[in-house]
């Protein structure tokens, strides 16, 4: 008996053995890899944390943003009704659902009633509405359901906490009401390609929108908070979730890439195109808005350009978001004569610190990188959208947006650009 234990605990501790080994190999392999977003744009641990057997990691406190408390783990689903307990006692719960949810809809909700809550399901669609008394709201996927969700615990007067599906939403947080956010990293890396890119993205454009904080402080003495350095080198899509939700809550979405990302959606809609991801459109613009900003500030002769037209550009923007005319007046920034002149003297002493400021950004570089997520090299960009496109959605976004763009606008020079475009298609076409 004696011997057969013995023989038993040694073949135990050989397995161990042997099973430390393909452990440590696995890591090392890990350590031999480049960070993500570095040259090629892979990420370095998915598969071998699969290598490693899957280990699951429970929810556990990340970080906190403007509140709201950070969850991270891998592998957790089974186990969230345990972390939502921790906000409901009892009661129901209304579980609210997008298309990027996907599969893990049914995961959470099945997790959820075997717990022993019971759960309304509602699609986000459907704007989330529940007929029955729900304490707790639990929004899974992406933008489209935590808005439904948030909507939702308004109304309910319930607590609200999201389980996205992706890594590319950064505005999560918008609005309040949002008690904690939940990001599994095995379900995260179930997403296609393009939501990792989108995420990306976001943080590849922070800094140009640090370039418009800048034109702010120094043309028009406006006081902008200063905002923190936002690493983008991420190890996986957890930390690239975290990092996209930081940085969303510190930078908000006012900057003019965002107003180019949703006119450059409503183009693709009314071409019959299903619109790419937000942080796909925010990326592209903000690397058009480099090269525009560059070239401008390098070109002082504006002065004497006609005004835009402003009276059709407000309809082709109510045409391509949908929004009303009366509305879309209060983003309009219409320059009478003294402000035109006054930012048009204060720009020609600042022109050369901007233009410095500029040229620290190496949108480049991140180009590269960001082509490289996708499996196609970008070469998705060549059918989705076209240099006119961009420059129509840049000139259209220069009447909702301020800083240097606005005035791009105002100056009439963004119209004498689309109109040259215009006239060049129109030769081809000839």
């Amino acid at each position: 008996m004696s011997f057969s234990f013995n023989a038993a605990q040694e073949k135990a501790s050989a397995s161990v053995r042997v099973g430390f080994r393909h452990a440590s190999a696995a890591f090392d392999r890990m350590q031999e890899k480049k960070p993500f977003f570095a040259e090629g744009g892979v990420l370095a641990l998915n598969a071998e944390v699969a290598m490693l057997g899957g280990k699951t990691e429970a929810p556990r406190l990340n970080t906190t943003v403007d509140g709201t408390e950070i969850y991270t783990g891998r592998g957790y689903v089974g186990e969230l009704p345990e972390a939502v307990a921790e906000f409901l006692e009892s009661g129901r719960i209304l579980l609210v659902t997008d298309a990027d949810a996907g599969k893990t809809a049914e995961e959470i909700s099945k997790a959820l009633k075997g717990f022993g809550f019971r759960v309304t399901e509602r699609s986000a669609r459907d704007g989330g509405d529940a007929d029955e008394c729900c304490r707790l709201v639990l929004g899974a996927g992406a933008a489209e359901a935590a808005e439904a969700a948030k909507a939702a615990a308004k109304k309910l007067d319930a607590e609200c906490v999201l389980f996205p599906t992706v890594p590319c939403e950064d505005g999560l947080l918008k609005g309040g009401g949002v008690r904690a956010v939940f990001f599994d990293g095995e379900v995260l890396d179930r997403c296609p390609k393009e939501c990792e890119a989108a995420g990306a993205g976001l943080l590849y454009a922070l800094p140009v929108r640090r370039f418009e904080d800048c034109y702010a402080r120094k043309i028009t003495a406006r006081v902008v908070t200063e905002r923190k350095q936002t690493e983008t080198v991420c190890g996986d899509r957890t930390e690239l979730a975290v990092r996209v939700l930081e940085s969303g809550a510190e930078y908000g979405d006012g900057y003019a890439c965002d107003r180019m990302a949703e006119l450059l959606a409503g183009i693709a809609e009314k071409k019959g195109k299903t619109p790419r991801r937000r942080g796909e459109y925010v990326f592209l613009s903000a690397c058009a808005l480099a090269v525009f900003y560059t070239s401008f500030l390098s070109s002082p002769a504006i002065d004497t350009l006609v005004p835009a037209d402003h009276d059709a550009a407000l309809d082709e923007i109510a045409r391509l978001t949908g929004r009303e005319r009366v509305n879309l007046m209060q983003a309009f920034d219409f320059f009478d004569t003294d402000v035109y002149f006054r930012i048009n003297y204060i720009l020609g002493e600042y022109r050369m610190d901007l233009l410095a400021e500029l040229s620290v950004q190496d949108m480049r570089a991140a180009e590269r990188r960001w082509r490289r997520i996708y499996d196609d090299a970008g070469y998705w960009l060549k059918s989705a959208v076209t240099a006119r496109d961009v420059l129509d959605a840049m000139s259209l976004a220069g009447e909702l947006s301020g800083g240097l763009l606005g005035y791009a606008a105002a100056t009439g020079f963004l119209s004498v650009m689309t109109a040259g475009t215009e006239r060049e298609e129109g030769r081809k076409s000839a």
